[in-house]
């Protein structure tokens, strides 16, 4: 028996400050509902949690973005609907009702009305179909841009076009597109002169008709009355004097003061091989020129000559080939062509980043929690420029012939992109229900992680909370341990005074 430590009370002492912070953890576990309430409760655990709970906010978050994205579809594919149906379809019928061949002229400048308020129509509804402003069926406003204007930045134009009888829709088809062609080279800042030379066959006996020369000019309108001024006449033969509309020395194209910093273009549309000086190989003896001659004379001057034709023509050829120029068939998707060509001439220009107004933008969904997990939501431009039919017309009846084939390749496309829009829409269905079974995968398992087993934490608590209470009292009893030495020495001293 000692007294100057009571091992007994200490050791009682540890047992109730254990048995206090065991009831202590349980309790905040219980009021909390959550195994981890720090990281000392289990490191390797919480790291863990943390990284799960950025997964399960991310894909929380992707859902919603996914929904978004399914909205915007719905949106899009609405507005083709508008489009389509009903005013695609009144078109046609109109255009159909035209080429009955039963109306007055005076019917058809009424239905040619109705058809310019059915074109504004469907403007209207590709410019004016928003989802949180984002235009879906037409390429954003570019506010404030001003294009940027490169050294040399010029570019001087000569279009030398055969108007013999049989380039009457060529001719069409070269003014129908020349707006699209010349806006995209001066949009790009580029300084651009337009020339024109026209020409039939110069040989008397077949025809005699003169060449023709247009002042040079800048001005797209001005040009394009030029255009609209040709009548396709005469021809008859095989070949024509397009030689004669590149050299010759009063009217023919490099009769033209061009400047000497542009990027000089010729352009000859025909759909016939050329008259040359030579009898045989490529010519036919009944010009004053020699195609290989010109060729070479246009390439020592610096420009390069492109030849349009609707056919595949090995003469031409010399004239493109030699020069550096292009072949462009006009008979598949001209317009296309003619933009390609247009970079081309930008390149030459010194354009070293062009401007693309009209490129409908991509948009990246994010329907995943991590980066990269994007789908990719193509729009479409339902504009009429786009739809093919922004010059329908439907006199004369050979036109209206023209333009019934536009609006039902208008109806074609139209479908095939709703079509489009509707697989995105399943595509990004599908996704979202692959979010919330991986959402819910996740969240299970960091709720394993993390939640707190009720039952067996109130059963921590009921017994922390007896051996807290036993404590106590074993802690009064070992109080007293030391009171009994003492009443044992007062039962010693009391047996010393008796002896």
């Amino acid at each position: 028996m000692i007294i100057n430590h009571n091992l007994s009370a200490l050791n009682t002492c540890n047992k109730l400050n254990s048995a206090a912070k065991s009831k202590s953890n349980a309790m905040e576990k219980v009021f909390s509902g959550m195994r981890i309430n720090e990281a000392a409760d289990d490191a390797a655990g919480s790291s863990i949690s943390e990284k799960m709970k950025a997964q399960i906010r991310g894909l929380e978050q992707a859902g919603e973005n996914i929904q978004n994205g399914v909205s915007l579809v719905q949106t899009a594919e609405a507005g083709l609907g508008s489009i389509q149906n009903p005013n695609l379809q009144r078109m046609r019928e109109l255009i159909l009702q035209v080429l009955n061949g039963t109306l007055k002229q005076s019917d058809r400048m009424i239905i040619q009305n109705e058809l310019e308020n059915i074109k504004g129509s469907i403007n209207d509804i590709a410019n004016n179909t928003e989802f949180n402003t984002i235009k879906v069926l037409a390429p954003p406003s570019v506010q404030n841009n001003v294009p940027p204007k490169w050294t040399p930045g010029t570019a001087d134009i000569v279009f030398i076009i055969d108007k013999t009888s049989s380039m009457g829709s060529k001719i069409y088809d070269v003014k129908s597109n020349i707006d699209g062609f010349i806006n995209k080279i001066t949009r790009n800042g580029i300084d651009v002169n337009m020339g024109l030379v026209t020409y039939g066959d110069v040989n008397p006996s077949d025809g005699g008709d003169p060449i023709v020369k247009t002042a040079i000019t800048n001005d797209l309108s001005t040009f394009k009355s030029y255009i609209s001024s040709i009548t396709p006449t005469g021809g008859g033969d095989t070949n024509e004097s397009g030689l004669e509309g590149i050299a010759d020395p009063t009217n023919g194209a490099l009769s033209y003061s061009l400047r000497s910093d542009s990027a000089k273009q010729f352009i000859l549309v025909t759909d016939a091989d050329v008259h040359d000086s030579t009898a045989n190989g490529d010519g036919d003896g009944k010009s004053a020129f020699d195609i290989h001659n010109v060729a070479s004379d246009v390439k020592s001057k610096g420009i390069k000559l492109t030849v349009v034709s609707s056919e595949d023509s090995a003469q031409l050829k010399i004239l493109s080939d030699t020069t550096d120029g292009d072949y462009i068939n006009m008979n598949f998707d001209f317009e296309d062509k003619l933009s390609t060509f247009a970079s081309k001439i930008l390149v030459d220009a010194g354009c070293k980043q062009e401007i693309n107004e009209e490129k409908m933008p991509t948009l990246n969904l994010q329907v995943g929690a991590n980066s990269g997990q994007e789908f990719q939501v193509e729009l479409f431009d339902a504009r009429t420029k786009h739809l093919g039919i922004d010059d329908v017309k439907i006199d004369p009846i050979e036109e209206a012939e023209k333009s019934l084939k536009k609006v039902d390749k208008a109806i074609d496309l139209v479908s095939s992109q709703r079509a489009k829009f509707g697989t995105y829409q399943n595509a990004l269905e599908h996704i979202e229900k692959n979010v919330d079974n991986y959402g819910g995968s996740i969240s299970s398992a960091e709720s394993r992680i993390t939640d707190a087993d009720m039952a067996k934490e109130i059963m921590e608590v009921t017994k922390s909370s007896i051996i807290e209470q036993s404590a106590q009292s074993i802690l009064k009893q070992a109080e007293k341990m030391p009171k009994s030495i003492i009443n044992l020495m007062d039962k010693w001293q009391g047996g010393k005074s008796t002896t």
